[in-house]
């Protein structure tokens, strides 16, 4: 037994001493800005949450209230044809947007057109090279130039 001791003792020395150990610093970030931290991806992440949270407490209180106005004396038959008529009147919007859209951005070089609907007017102007169009509406003026390589 007492030969077994120094052998494994050496052993262990050696083992040790072989190969070197390395120790480094531990450092915690601060995630948040708040709290002096750098970064601003939590920070978004937390403002993210509470507009989910605000804009689904909206929908629930508008979802109580159609309740409400529906209990009321509005039926829900009334209620549903008039989303519907409303959704019909949001698609043809669409449609009509999307093709004077069209028509706008693919104007030949030297092609001008003016199109109004109601308080709204748009005159757009395609000048060899760039698209000029400009939005005339009651809130203000706005105006869009658009290379088309042309």
């Amino acid at each position: 037994m007492t030969y077994l001791k120094p052998a494994v003792w050496a052993a262990i020395v050696a083992g040790l001493s072989s190969a070197p150990a390395h120790a480094t610093d531990l450092y915690y970030t601060l995630m948040s800005p708040n709290f002096g931290g750098t970064n601003g991806i939590a920070l978004s992440m937390a403002q993210q949450a509470a507009s989910l949270q605000k804009a689904h407490s909206a929908a629930v209180t508008a979802a109580a209230n159609a309740a409400a106005s529906n209990a009321s004396g509005t039926t829900a038959a009334s209620a549903q044809n008039q989303a519907f008529i409303n959704a019909i009147i949001s698609q043809l919007t669409g449609l009509v947007a999307y093709r004077v859209a069209s028509g706008i951005a693919n104007a030949q070089p030297g092609q001008a057109g003016t199109v109004h609907s109601g308080d709204t007017t748009i005159t757009y102007v395609n000048n060899s090279g760039e698209l000029s169009v400009t939005l005339t509406s009651p809130s203000g003026t706005t105006t869009l130039a658009v290379p088309t390589g042309g």
